[in-house]
């Protein structure tokens, strides 16, 4: 049964102070697909190291600075909680404040994680591209040129099991792009580190066989740009 988690209390190194470190998720015994993970450690910042965020166990995310949010660059504000990639069911998450003479306290909670919603079906399944080199000039060429692969699927869109970033689909057909799913087997930052929330166009082909993507307006990503925009075909 989910129940919610208190927070676990253990003395600082230095002085023997106890504190205790609380979560956005304290009280929640079901969790939506998306949702702010943040920590707040109870004690001055400075002497805060990094808290630890660990699903069933797992570390999935560490961050160093202020404010404490799951899946955050260092030093940026927010990113959210994805819970597409987990199984439904209960799983625990943990936030772990560890200071910086060693000392720690802990919060558990005990959620239950939704299913995941399919994707429109004319949507699912794989399709694939090949990015030139003119296309990398749309952005920082970080990606490589070549044939990539996009899975559209329930755990969002990506390019394998643990590779893959939030995608939300709108009412007109469009879809908003968001940042990379992290989870404890790869935490990652997208292409352009916590990937900002951006629309764009899906036009798909009488036949369902290929699709034409594109930004609507200017994405500031521009590797996202570079490897996403333009004809996808259906992988059979």
């Amino acid at each position: 049964m989910a129940c919610a988690g208190a927070a676990v209390v253990s003395a600082l190194a230095a002085g023997g102070t106890p504190f205790t470190v609380t979560s956005t998720l304290d009280g929640k015994t079901v969790l939506p697909l998306r949702i702010r993970w943040a920590a707040v450690p109870h004690i001055p910042v400075a002497q805060v190291r990094e808290v630890d965020y660990l699903i069933d166990g797992r570390r999935a995310w560490v961050e160093h600075h202020p404010p404490y949010y799951y899946g955050a660059n260092e030093g940026s504000y927010g990113n959210w909680l994805v819970t597409s990639f987990l199984s439904p069911g209960v799983h625990t998450f943990t936030v772990r404040a560890v200071t910086r003479t060693g000392g720690t306290a802990t919060d558990t909670v005990e959620a239950r994680v939704i299913p995941a919603p399919a994707p429109p079906a004319r949507l699912a399944g794989a399709w694939t591209r090949i990015v030139t080199r003119a296309d990398l000039k749309k952005g920082p060429k970080g990606p490589p040129a070549g044939r990539w692969t996009l899975h559209v699927t329930s755990v969002g869109w990506g390019w394998s099991a643990t590779d893959h970033w939030d995608v939300r689909y709108l009412a007109d057909g469009n879809v908003v792009m968001g940042p990379e799913i992290d989870t404890p087997e790869e935490q990652g930052g997208g292409f352009c580190g916590v990937d900002p929330l951006f629309t764009w166009s899906v036009t798909l082909a009488a036949d369902g066989r290929s699709m034409e993507l594109g930004p609507v307006g200017k994405d500031g990503c521009g590797d996202r740009v570079a490897i996403l925009q333009g004809t996808w075909t259906r992988v059979s």
